[in-house]
């Protein structure tokens, strides 16, 4: 009896995917299974940034360094928000909303202090309304 190769189902569901990242080592391991799922099955990775208006950032620099050994193209997107009116997951709520991804990988919790919450506001909110597939790294 012989087996029929595999159909990898997955490289469909997973076409394209955002990775919110914030510079702590939780969104950079997020970052990092994104992009194993680029390598096995095709997907394309887009990395956000969502930062107050004014703020300087080192992800562009960090994301090369990092990463260069994946030899993958990551997408980089930078959302400026007013704090006032917005916050982090709403521009990255907005981004899902506005362009079609088929999931959102991200860390459990960012640059919090307090390291006895297991899952930060930015996370809890995507999970919460999120229309698409959501995949939490520890």
């Amino acid at each position: 009896m012989e087996l029929a190769p595999p159909t990898y189902v997955v490289s469909f569901r997973f076409r394209k995917i955002l990775v919110p990242v914030d510079g702590s080592e939780n969104s950079f391991r997020a970052l990092e299974l994104a992009l194993d799922f680029a390598q096995r099955y095709g997907s394309k990775i887009i990395a956000i940034h969502a930062k107050p208006k004014g703020t300087e950032t080192k992800i562009p620099e960090e994301l090369k360094i990092r990463f260069k050994k994946y030899n993958i193209p990551i997408d980089l997107k930078v959302k400026e928000y007013d704090p006032l009116k917005s916050s982090p997951a709403n521009e990255i709520l907005n981004e899902i909303f506005e362009n079609s991804y088929d999931a959102v990988i991200l860390g459990a919790r960012g640059t919090t202090i307090n390291e006895n919450i297991q899952l930060g506001s930015v996370a809890s909110a995507i999970v919460f309304n999120a229309p698409i597939t959501v995949i939490i790294v520890r």
